[in-house]
């Protein structure tokens, strides 16, 4: 994992698989053709539902970093997840479709 993370870094865009929830998304260009360097962590539907936080963004070019901050960023939404669906219970929704 440790190579492909690096690879990802050090190209222009492109994609690595994390885990079964998420995956590391690269770009150097944003949709105006401007440079910018963005390493984001993006996450899957769970249970037909996108839940979102807010700050996604990797701030690190660095394999520990780049690791250390994705384990905060999942721990963040997976926190975030079980709040949401904890109010939808509580609120006598089974789901938001």
């Amino acid at each position: 994992m440790k190579k492909e993370i690096i690879r990802l870094v050090n190209s222009e865009e492109g994609s690595f698989r994390l885990n079964n929830v998420s995956t590391l998304r690269r770009w150097t260009k944003n949709g105006l053709d401007m440079d910018v360097d963005k390493l984001e962590l993006d996450f899957d539907c769970i249970n037909g539902v996108r839940f979102s936080i807010c700050d996604r963004e990797i701030k690190s070019r660095d394999y520990d970093g780049i690791i250390k901050e994705c384990q905060e960023i999942t721990t963040r939404f997976m926190e975030e997840v079980a709040r949401s669906l904890q109010n939808d219970m509580r609120a006598g929704y089974r789901n938001k479709m």
